[in-house]
């Protein structure tokens, strides 16, 4: 008997989750998950099951299958998530190419089998092409590649007031910060910043939400001005739950690096702050992490500078 059309749906999203979760056990073991395969080519295999497991008059009706890789990712996605396979962060970068990248491969494959005269049996190789892929970048070393991101702010306050507000970001309440798309993924908000001496080789001891600490050392100090530093990390003050390895700071993948504040007049009693990050990334797909990066970092300053802006136009410390 014939498989009605729910069954064939129901066989194909059990089968796509199943697939996904072996090929990223194969990606993490051969390899690393931050790979052009497990982000770029798995998705659009993950759109190809349904369509392998349907009659061409099932297919008929295209609208479902455009719509089931989606099913199959978040079903993936969730599970992986559940049983900490992946962290929050991580999934959120790479969503989008899992579902515009399932969408367009059942679009690809469905049209194949409607103009396939058989019953299409030698698309299954298909399934193959991600193991093709990973032979191929096991082989590839991931590079190193070092970017800045600047973000500024107005600020209706002079120099000096900025200044005060700047070197020491005491005690931040969570009144003081913003709903950002930082802590909508997971990020951990900051709760203080203290600078131990005013000079170079002076210590900003940096603490956040759930224990996460590290020290920004400065290495240039212009009184009144700005200051540069670097960044150093206590590994042991962040929790596994809290980042994962993909995006830990001064992992693998990902540091950042050094940073530096500078406050510029531009009218009276109003200022112009800078606050810029360098950062390194280590990937095979450093193109697309740096999009995120960039993004992510920018949101994370903004919301820095939010804090210094209102403590400087309040008179708050």
């Amino acid at each position: 008997m014939e498989k009605s059309r729910f069954q064939t749906l129901l066989f194909g999203l059990t089968a796509g989750v199943i697939y996904a979760f072996l090929v990223m056990l194969l990606v993490t073991h051969y390899h690393e998950n931050v790979s052009i395969t497990y982000i770029f080519v798995l998705p659009l295999i993950l759109g190809v099951i349904p369509v392998l497991f349907s009659t061409k008059e099932q297919l008929q009706s295209y609208k479902t299958y455009l719509i089931l890789p989606w099913g199959i990712t978040l079903t993936f996605f969730f599970l992986a998530w559940a049983f900490g396979f992946e962290g929050m962060i991580c999934l959120t970068v790479i969503v989008a190419p899992f579902l515009a990248l399932g969408t367009l491969g059942a679009f690809i494959y469905r049209l194949v089998r409607l103009k396939n005269e058989g019953k299409g049996t030698k698309l299954y190789i298909s399934l193959a092409i991600p193991l093709l892929f990973l032979l191929i970048e096991t082989n590839i070393q991931p590079t190193n590649q070092i970017h800045t991101v600047t973000t500024s702010i107005e600020i209706n306050a002079d120099r000096p007031k900025v200044w005060e507000n700047l070197k020491n970001v005491k005690n931040i309440q969570s009144n003081e910060i913003k709903t950002h798309f930082v802590h909508l993924i997971g990020i951990p908000k900051p709760l203080n910043g203290q600078l131990d001496k005013e000079q170079i080789g002076g210590v900003r001891n940096i603490t956040w939400e759930k224990g996460i600490k590290f020290e920004e050392k400065i290495k240039s100090w212009d009184s009144g001005v700005g200051f540069s530093y670097n960044i150093n990390v206590d590994p042991n003050s962040v929790p596994p739950t809290t980042l994962d390895e993909h995006v830990m700071i001064g992992g693998r993948y990902f540091d950042v690096l050094e940073g530096s504040y500078k406050i510029e007049q531009i009218g009276q009693s109003k200022s112009l702050v800078t606050l810029s990050c360098t950062y390194r990334v280590t990937t095979n797909l450093n193109f697309y992490s740096k999009l995120w990066v960039d993004f992510i970092l920018d949101d994370f300053n903004e919301m820095i500078l939010e804090v210094i802006k209102k403590r400087s136009e309040t008179n708050g410390q």
